[in-house]
């Protein structure tokens, strides 16, 4: 798979074929193929190009919102011995790969790229302010089960600018994964227009699902696993992937009651739901969605 390569002025001859979770790409034989454009990941199900484009060493260095084009990082690059450059999904990632870099190197090479690092927001200094000052909608979730399966409740904070929002709910019989789920879709469903969101989630079975195209692969099987058995949750998937692709979504994957209070109130959230007096049904466990199955 192409997403994740590292380059930097590398190019590949011939023909090579990267299968995402729905396409085929395909480069036509003896064409120089750049990774810089090329480069395509999945979030959730969708495919993207790279939306940035650091030139460090090349004919004028710089930060480039396109590849081709007079205006883009290509001609830049272009015959220019040990080109140092690349793409990136979002400014942040391209803003971190600076920092990597260092002042150092960035002074010798390229100056004007030190002003953009200056100008950044830091997220070692605020690891949320600079998503909310970038206009993100930021959600904490997390859930909990007295037991598995037992009484649960899942727990979400919401942050878009200077607002802050709690979710939380109980129910009586239902599991850990569930509730995980739960708080994502009830968090989303709050939405009231396309938003760009970022999950903080201690939960791997969703961010390792989505971040690996896993989910994806499940819907387009039609729920199915490799092995030919339905997944479990599906009531749960179907939603949230439907919901995921009505915004911009991203996961991060987190560790569980890191010093963070948003991670903390969410978990304080969902205990106190789960042991509540106001407990709720959950529909989609007590109908079997819970339990995978053959086809």
């Amino acid at each position: 798979m192409l997403a994740g390569l590292e380059f930097g002025g590398d190019t590949l001859k011939g023909t090579l074929s990267d299968r995402t979770e729905d396409a085929k790409i395909t480069f036509p034989t003896e064409r120089l193929v750049d990774f810089a454009f090329y480069d395509i990941i999945t979030r959730m199900g969708k495919k993207q190009k790279k939306q940035y484009y650091i030139v460090v060493k090349g004919h004028a260095p710089g930060l480039y919102k396109t590849w081709f084009g007079d205006d883009g990082a290509a001609k830049q690059v272009e015959n220019y011995p040990q080109a140092l450059y690349k793409g990136f999904f979002t400014l942040e990632q391209a803003t971190d790969w600076l920092r990597e870099l260092g002042a150092e190197k960035l002074r010798t090479y390229a100056p004007n790229l030190l002003l953009h690092l200056e100008n950044a927001p830091t997220e070692k200094d605020d690891p949320i302010q600079a998503l909310l000052d970038a206009g993100r909608v930021v959600i904490y979730t997390d859930g909990s089960s007295l037991g598995n399966p037992g009484k649960g409740g899942y727990g979400a904070v919401l942050r878009n600018g200077d607002q802050v929002m709690e979710l939380s709910a109980g129910y009586f019989e239902t599991t850990n994964n569930r509730m995980e789920m739960m708080a994502c879709i009830q968090a989303l469903r709050t939405l009231k227009k396309h938003s760009d969101v970022v999950f903080f989630s201690d939960s791997k079975y969703i961010v390792d699902a989505v971040t690996k195209g896993t989910a994806a692969r499940w819907r387009a099987n039609r729920w199915l696993k490799s092995d030919r058995k339905k997944i479990a949750n599906i009531d749960l998937w179907k939603e949230l992937l439907q919901l995921c692709d009505e915004h911009e979504v991203e996961f991060r994957w987190v560790r569980g009651h890191f010093t963070d209070a948003n991670n903390e109130r969410c978990d304080q959230l969902a205990n106190a739901a789960a042991r509540s007096k106001n407990l709720k049904h959950d529909i989609g466990y007590a109908d079997g969605n819970n339990q995978p199955s053959l086809f």
